[in-house]
């Protein structure tokens, strides 16, 4: 049977994972695409290419891999996902081509697909649904600052070590944590087959009318969320080194959202439970586009508060896509309608490096106009959510 805990350890445990998920296998490529181009000889933009093609892979699968984890357990299916993760960040440093790094970028895709963020919300809803807004909370409480924490980690190991070691220790940090996981899954279980049941039916044309609407509103909101955040987080520091001709400068500038993703997850946390999720999800909204507008300012001052907006603007949303899903949808099918969502979410990941860099190319002014658009788009989408009714007992 599933095994049960009043415990908030797991949580912990997954949000730690978090910051290893995130960071080394998505968050890690800001800094990893010029050595890499360097060492292959190709372009930051055909590396930024081949990510696209990584993150791709879990906008093809998240349909499986919720389904997966409804049958198996989410734990389970981390587990793998860290495995994989690190055995295509070893495989990167063993031959100097294009070709190698697009291969490599198969295990690294899956496993981020199998590891990150929706699959752990998964963990929290299967281990202890009746809390699952607050459990999500502290998994992204955690997870809010991979950014931060890698980039400033990752930048000494490249200057001092290079990067074949740099490489080769972060795969060793994902296998260590696929063990981890595992070790997790066998003392807290998960899953319809682990605690003898049978799936539970999860069919289009069984949904209600309002189940269907939550997976399309979710969905198409998610893409261009993702979309503008993912083109966005990835060209931060190439913006502020442009911006103010401080590569220092402009890596701590970039890493500040990351903490302030977590102090919007700490606003949600504490004071969010007390609304509506949809309704903090709308006010967090706003503060994107206003982050996008305020970066394009001449001062530091200005650049620093357009990062505390930017993430805590996105720190709430991460929670409000986590636990509203929730709201339409119960555990037993939790991870099938997730894995629905997160395709095109997965999608506007996958497609925002490449997409953004090629908006960059054409100017700031084409980059920041865009991304703003993407915003406003994914809000109205979001809002549309109001029109479908709740389970009860979860507003």
């Amino acid at each position: 049977m599933t095994k049960s805990t009043s415990s908030p350890v797991p949580f912990h445990s997954l949000g730690l994972s978090q910051i290893i998920s995130f960071g080394l296998l998505f968050y890690v490529f800001a800094q990893l695409k010029t050595p890499l181009a360097d060492y292959t000889g190709a372009s930051e933009t055909q590396i930024l290419a081949a990510v696209t093609g990584a993150l791709t892979i879990q906008a093809l699968l998240a349909p499986a891999i919720g389904s997966w984890s409804d049958r198996y357990g989410a734990l389970r299916v981390m587990t793998g996902g860290f495995l994989l993760g690190g055995i295509g960040m070893a495989m990167l440093p063993l031959h100097d081509s294009l070709f190698w790094v697009w291969l490599c970028m198969l295990p690294v895709g899956l496993g981020f697909a199998m590891s990150s963020y929706e699959v752990a919300f998964i963990a929290a809803v299967q281990l202890d649904e009746a809390k699952a807004r607050r459990n999500i909370s502290y998994i992204t409480f955690y997870g809010g600052v991979a950014s931060s924490v890698t980039w400033i980690a990752v930048a000494p190991l490249l200057a001092y070590l290079g990067f074949t070691p740099t490489c080769f220790i972060i795969a060793t940090i994902l296998g260590l944590t696929g063990l981890w996981a595992a070790a997790l899954f066998r003392k807290f279980g998960g899953g319809a087959i682990t605690s003898g049941r049978v799936p539970a039916p999860f069919r289009w044309a069984g949904l209600t009318r309002a189940e269907k609407l939550a997976i399309f509103m979710l969905g198409s909101g998610g893409l261009f969320e993702y979309l503008a955040f993912s083109s966005a987080s990835m060209l931060w520091i190439t913006w502020f080194q442009l911006k103010f001709a401080d590569p220092a400068l402009a890596v701590m500038l970039a890493a500040l959202y990351g903490p302030f993703q977590v102090v919007g997850r700490m606003i949600e946390m504490f004071a969010g439970h007390r609304f509506d999720a949809r309704i903090t999800g709308m006010i967090a909204f706003t503060l994107g586009p206003v982050a996008m507008w305020l970066a394009q300012g001449d001062s530091v001052a200005t650049a620093v508060l357009a990062m505390m907006l930017f993430g805590m603007g996105h720190g709430v949303l991460t929670v409000s896509y986590g636990y509203v899903t929730n709201m339409y949808f119960r555990a037993e099918i939790y991870g099938r309608a997730k894995g629905w969502i997160t395709t095109p979410r997965a999608l506007g990941i996958a497609v925002g490096p490449t997409v953004g860099g090629l908006l960059f190319a054409k100017g700031p002014d084409i980059f920041f106009p865009t991304i703003i658009a993407f915003m406003l788009v994914a809000a109205i989408t979001f809002a549309m959510l109001f029109l479908a009714k709740t389970r009860p007992g979860t507003v």
